[in-house]
């Protein structure tokens, strides 16, 4: 073989070798973003809960309707247990809402939450 031959082939096999290395940086730089953004967006999700108690979601998110559970905007929930004798009944029409009662979605009362919330109101006393 001559010199030249071995030259071009010594090339290209550093030119290949450096685009396989390249290419293996952009791939694990791609992946440390993957994982930084998978991870911020976990630190968003756990920033949207406020892990708030019932009696303070109650408060924040109905009393101005329904003062005290009491009759107001909105109707008393004295009738509560009648109205929604289970509990998937009841968080069922919490997240739809209903006429001008706005639904409480995930965003707004998260699941850990919507079960202080129905046990709140579970306990209300008239």
């Amino acid at each position: 073989m001559s010199i030249v031959l071995i030259f071009m082939r010594s090339r290209y096999l550093f030119v290949f070798a450096t685009t396989l290395m390249l290419s293996g940086c952009a791939m694990s730089e791609e992946m440390r973003r993957i994982n930084e953004t998978n991870q911020a967006e976990h630190v968003r999700e756990a920033g949207r809960s406020t892990n708030l108690t019932g009696e303070q979601l109650f408060i924040r998110s109905c009393n101005t309707c329904h003062p005290g559970g009491s009759a107001g905007v909105g109707p008393s929930l004295e009738n509560l247990e009648k109205d929604f004798p289970n509990d998937a009944k009841l968080k069922a029409f919490l997240r739809k809402g209903k006429g001008i009662m706005p639904a409480q979605t995930k965003d707004t009362i998260n699941d850990s939450e919507l079960d202080e919330l129905i046990g709140y109101l579970r306990n209300l006393k008239f």
